[in-house]
């Protein structure tokens, strides 16, 4: 079968401001299908000047939208269009798996893949075309008859073996991310989390079992990174890719070994961090840049309330463990948790001044669907335009502080912090600079915030 691939567009806050990344959860579906002998096509609807045209669709015989919370209203606009041109839509992603019941009311939706959907989508295909039932296909859910049936979840997949993701069918150069200058491109290696942040859904929806692939698989693809796509920056997009220290530092060997001039990027835990400094040292040897790390409070009873294992005196250890290795850190602040008051929130804000890192995220707490979060204030909630889940808005009732004065806290947060200093000024703007912001992209991101 022809498939057509779209990832949506981003919301205009992060199209005009973020690192654009290529869609990775696409391109291993679309290896997945490659293999199972589909045609393919990847429209990344992120990138600037990049449309759905009526071609792409007369083409296809299905296709395929994946989507977080974010983007689920142009996902959904995309499903839209691509149903009114008589063709099966299937959708992916947390948002959709985790609001079902809404997707499939809307009526564009045919399929919606549960989880990872390597497994699920050519199995779907296959069944399409032989005739068969789609109720024999594990891990969908889809409305049928005025009623919703989901098949049981499809096993999870091996990610040692999976093929690597497509990325010969979107064009690399024209992403945004970099390190020291160097075009970055991603590499994923696990997939899964053991942590239980209240506020994360990544482990309901790739699940607790963390699965990782070996030190010598991650290599081989590192050297076709290098040698035939000729990056020089790579980023490690896994939610903990320190996660079995002995693993990163194999891989950290191997760069070494192959005298390979790169420059990383990658997630971690404050306590992996300064439980490993031996590690922490190899990757600074292999070329290790920058390292972000869930910060996210000054109160000891706020990461208690978010499920964080870990405390302020570590996150002082880690981020100056790191500083001693030339790893800058990528530092990340959630403000507004449950709890917290005016006074817990302008001590978040005066840690991260304290902790003097290179970046701070700072993020208002958002209940995302598939997060213990939402299930505990879902009542609460009273703002659902998706886009505005976005970690800039308050979308719930909160109950000690004023919206209003939240978003002011944000704005605080973000000024305080890249005004500390001359060279945190420079850098802010170095990095507003290369993502080159034209005047439309500016009036879309004021839309996206405020409409």
């Amino acid at each position: 079968m022809n498939v057509l691939l779209v990832n949506p567009p981003s919301t205009g806050v992060f199209s005009t401001f973020g690192i654009n990344l290529p869609p990775m959860g696409l391109l291993y579906v679309a290896a997945s299908l490659e293999q199972a002998g589909h045609t393919v096509v990847v429209r990344d609807l992120s990138l600037q000047g990049e449309k759905l045209s009526a071609a792409d669709l007369k083409g296809a015989d299905i296709v395929g939208i994946s989507s977080d919370s974010t983007r689920i209203e142009k996902a959904m606009a995309v499903a839209r269009k691509a149903a009114r041109a008589g063709l099966p839509v299937v959708m992916g992603g947390p948002h959709p798996q985790f609001l079902a019941d809404e997707i499939c009311a809307c009526g564009a939706v045919s399929y919606i893949v549960k989880g990872e959907g390597e497994p699920v989508f050519p199995a779907l295909l296959a069944a399409l075309e032989k005739g068969e039932d789609t109720a024999s296909v594990l891990g969908l859910i889809y409305r049928q008859h005025g009623r919703i049936i989901e098949t049981p979840d499809a096993v999870r997949p091996d990610v040692e073996s999976l093929p690597w993701p497509a990325r010969h069918l979107v064009d690399l150069q024209r992403y945004s991310g970099c390190v020291d200058e160097m075009p970055l491109t991603p590499i994923v290696t696990s997939r899964g989390c053991p942590g239980a942040c209240h506020f994360c859904s990544s482990s309901s929806f790739f699940g607790r079992g963390w699965r990782y692939r070996s030190a010598e698989s991650v290599l081989l693809e590192l050297d076709d990174i290098y040698n035939h796509h000729g990056f020089r920056a790579v980023a490690f997009l896994d939610d903990n890719f320190t996660l079995l220290p002995e693993r990163v530092e194999k891989i950290a060997d191997g760069i070494i070994e192959r005298g390979y001039d790169l420059r990383l990027w990658n997630f971690s835990r404050v306590d992996t961090i300064v439980n490993n400094p031996g590690m922490v040292r190899k990757l600074a040897r292999a070329g290790s840049r920058t390292i972000y790390l869930g910060i996210e409070s000054d109160s000891a009873d706020t990461l208690n309330s978010l499920g964080k294992n870990t405390t302020v005196a570590d996150v002082e250890r880690a981020v100056l463990m790191l500083k001693e290795n030339n790893i800058e850190v990528f530092g990340s602040y959630i403000i507004g948790s449950l709890g917290e008051d005016r006074a817990d929130i302008e001590r978040t804000i005066e840690l991260a001044i304290r902790l003097d890192t290179s970046t701070a995220q700072f993020s208002i707490l958002t209940p995302y669907p598939g997060t213990q979060l939402y299930q505990e204030i879902k009542d609460r909630i009273f703002k659902h335009r998706w886009k505005f889940y976005d970690g800039l808005h308050l979308v719930f009732r909160h109950p000690k502080i004023n919206r209003h004065i939240l978003q002011m806290l944000l704005l605080s947060a973000f000024m305080r912090f890249y005004r500390r200093s001359r060279k945190s000024i420079e850098g802010f703007n170095h990095v507003a600079k290369r993502n080159r912001p034209s005047f439309k992209k500016m009036m879309v991101c004021a839309w996206d915030l405020f409409f």
